[in-house]
């Protein structure tokens, strides 16, 4: 599965914050993909652990992320979270699955990647 093609994806959510007094900090795509879909994917279970993660995998997760002021904090999780549309997201992911599923029967999402427990 191609992230490219997931941040292409994500450009269909609407930005939840108030972008027009230049505060935003960090990119919808960074904060969805990376830290709230792999960390979900990883076992966490609320936005300290998104922090976290982002934190402990900072140099992995900027070789395909922006990341241009580094990884949120738990705040920032939960404000965007807060904000943002729920059937805009799962619309959002599912596409991405989807369009995934048309070349392969099964589409495994299981974090083994992102945890390096995969071969090389």
């Amino acid at each position: 599965m191609k992230i490219e093609s997931l941040k292409e994806e994500i450009k269909n959510v609407k930005e939840p914050r108030r972008t027009g007094y230049g505060n935003i900090r960090h990119k919808l795509e960074d904060i969805i993909i990376i830290i709230g879909l792999c960390t979900v994917i990883c076992g966490g279970e609320d936005f300290v652990d998104m922090e976290e993660f982002g934190k402990s995998r900072k140099e992995f997760l900027a070789k395909f992320l922006e990341l241009p002021n580094g990884i949120p904090d738990s705040d920032t999780f939960r404000q965007v979270f807060e904000k943002i549309n729920p059937p805009e997201l799962s619309s959002c992911l599912i596409n991405w699955v989807s369009a995934e599923r048309g070349r392969r029967s099964v589409v495994a999402i299981d974090g083994k990647t992102i945890r390096g427990s995969a071969d090389e």
